[in-house]
C-alpha cells in the first residue's frame, strides 16, 4: 500500500497511446464507447475515435461507462508515465520521432530544426513549431543535413538524446547540443520538406453615408538548410473610399543568408522591388549585399542586425515637365528584426529598413512593421499590425502637389502557416 501511494504522488497525467503511436500526457475529460476527449499537456483539447486508440492508461482508477471491454483500456501508474518508455516503432516504421519533456511523443516528419526552433509536422497534430529547450529527444528515420559550429556540414541519422547530438554518418558525431545551429532533412536533392510559409489577410468594408474597401494582405516564403536561410515576404496595402484610393502600395523583398556561426552571418542577396504611386514611386528597385549579427538568439527571444552597400533605382509615376521621370543613386541599407515570445501564444515581431540614398532618390527612407500575433489554433493566428512608410524627400507630381512624408497603417487580421 506504501509503495502504491508513493507512485500515485509522482504521476502526472492520464496517458493516452494513438494506434499510430503517438503519445500524449494529461486529463482524460470525456471517456465514452464511440469516443475519448483528452486534454493534453502540449498539444490541449483532443478528440479520439475509439478505433484510432490503442492505449488509455489513467493514473488513479475509474469506472468507465458504456466503455467496451477492450485491452485497448487500461488503468496504470506513474511507471507507464515516466519518459523512458519509447514507441515501439522508433528507428523501424520510417518516421521521425519527437519526445517533449512533458513525456508526449510525437510521430510524423522532421521539416526543420533552426534558430532553437523545431518545426515538426505530427501525424495527429499537424505541423507545429516546438521550442528546442521543450524537447528532449529527436529521432530521424532518414539522413539529414546536421550543421554544427565551426564544422562542415554531416549527412546522416541524427539521434537527439539530452545534451548531446549523435549523428550517425561516414564520420559519427557526438557533440552537446549547445554547438547545433541547424538541422534539415535531404538526400542531397532540393524539396518541398525544407519549404515552410504563411498567408496573413485583413479586410474591412463599410457602406452607407461613406463607402471604404480596405484591404492589407501579407505572405512569407521561406527554404531553410542547416546554414541558409532563403526569405520571400509581400506585404500590399489597398483602400478606397467613396471609389477614391487612399492608398495602393506593394512591397516584395528577397534575402538570403549564409550562417558562418551562431552569431555572424552574410547576406549576399537582398533585394526589394516598392510600388506606391500615390508616393509617387510607379516602382523602385533596390539590389545589394549586407553582414549581419545576431544580438540574441535563444529560445523564444530573437534579435538580428544587418547592414551593407547597394544600389537603387526608382522611376517615378508623374513628374513636371523637364524633370527626370527617374533617379539611380547607392545607398545604404540598415536591417533589424526582433521578434519575442511574450507567453506561449502570445509573440511581438518587430521589423525595421533604413535607406539611406542621394537626395534625388528621396535621401533617407524607412519601413517599419510592428505584429503582435495571437496563436488561435495550430495554423492559425490572430494578429495585430501597425505599418510606417516615410520618405524623406518625395518627388513632387506633374500637377505640382507633393505626396505626404509618412504613411501609417493600423491592421487586425487573420494568418494561416503552413
Amino acid at each position: 500500500m506504501l509503495v502504491f501511494a508513493s507512485l500515485t504522488l509522482l504521476a502526472r497525467g492520464d496517458v493516452l497511446v494513438g494506434t499510430n503511436g503517438e503519445r500524449f500526457v494529461g486529463t482524460i475529460i470525456e471517456d465514452t464507447t464511440n469516443r475519448v476527449v483528452f486534454e493534453s499537456e502540449f498539444a490541449g483539447r483532443l478528440t479520439f475515435p475509439r478505433s484510432k486508440i490503442e492505449e488509455l492508461r489513467r493514473t488513479t482508477p475509474v469506472v468507465v461507462t458504456n466503455a467496451p471491454p477492450v485491452a485497448s483500456v487500461v488503468t496504470t501508474n506513474a511507471l507507464t508515465n515516466m519518459p523512458a518508455w519509447t514507441p515501439p516503432g522508433v528507428g523501424t516504421d520510417g518516421s521521425d520521432w519527437v519526445q517533449l519533456k512533458s513525456g508526449e511523443w510525437l510521430r510524423g516528419q522532421l521539416k526543420y530544426i533552426q534558430h532553437k526552433d523545431v518545426e515538426f509536422d505530427s501525424d495527429e497534430m499537424d505541423e507545429q513549431t516546438l521550442k528546442l529547450k521543450d524537447v528532449r529527444k529527436v529521432y530521424t528515420a532518414h539522413r539529414v543535413f546536421t550543421q554544427f559550429e565551426d564544422l562542415p556540414p554531416a549527412y546522416g541519422m541524427v539521434v537527439i538524446s539530452n545534451d548531446l547530438v549523435f549523428v550517425n554518418g561516414p564520420e559519427p558525431l557526438a557533440l552537446h547540443r549547445d554547438l547545433l545551429m541547424g538541422i534539415t532533412p535531404g538526400d542531397g536533392r532540393p524539396g518541398l520538406r525544407n519549404w515552410s510559409g504563411n498567408l496573413n489577410l485583413a479586410l474591412n468594408l463599410q457602406s452607407g453615408n461613406k463607402r471604404q474597401t480596405t484591404l492589407t494582405t501579407s505572405a512569407e516564403l521561406a527554404r531553410r538548410t542547416p546554414k541558409t536561410t532563403l526569405l520571400i515576404d509581400y506585404l500590399g496595402n489597398y483602400s478606397q473610399v467613396d471609389d477614391v484610393k487612399s492608398a495602393d502600395n506593394q512591397r516584395v523583398n528577397l534575402t538570403y543568408d549564409i550562417r558562418l556561426n551562431q552569431e555572424w552571418f552574410v547576406r549576399p542577396v537582398q533585394f526589394e522591388y516598392y510600388h506606391d504611386p500615390l508616393a509617387n514611386i510607379a516602382y523602385r528597385l533596390t539590389a545589394g549585399v549586407g553582414a549581419g549579427y545576431y544580438i540574441f538568439d535563444r529560445t523564444g527571444l530573437e534579435w538580428q542586425v544587418s547592414a551593407g552597400p547597394s544600389y537603387q533605382y526608382t522611376k517615378f509615376d508623374t513628374v513636371e515637365t523637364n524633370q527626370d521621370a527617374s533617379a539611380t543613386t547607392p545607398a545604404a541599407v540598415l536591417n533589424s528584426y526582433f521578434k519575442n515570445d511574450i507567453t506561449k501564444r502570445l509573440t511581438l515581431i518587430q521589423s525595421w529598413q533604413s535607406i539611406f540614398t542621394e537626395k534625388d532618390a528621396g535621401k533617407y527612407s524607412h519601413h517599419s512593421v510592428s505584429t503582435l500575433e495571437f496563436e488561435i489554433k495550430r495554423h492559425l493566428d490572430l494578429d495585430v499590425t501597425f505599418i510606417w512608410d516615410y520618405l524623406q524627400n518625395p518627388q513632387q507630381k506633374s500637377d505640382g502637389s507633393l505626396p505626404q512624408n509618412s504613411d501609417y497603417y493600423l491592421t487586425v487580421g487573420f494568418g494561416v502557416r503552413f
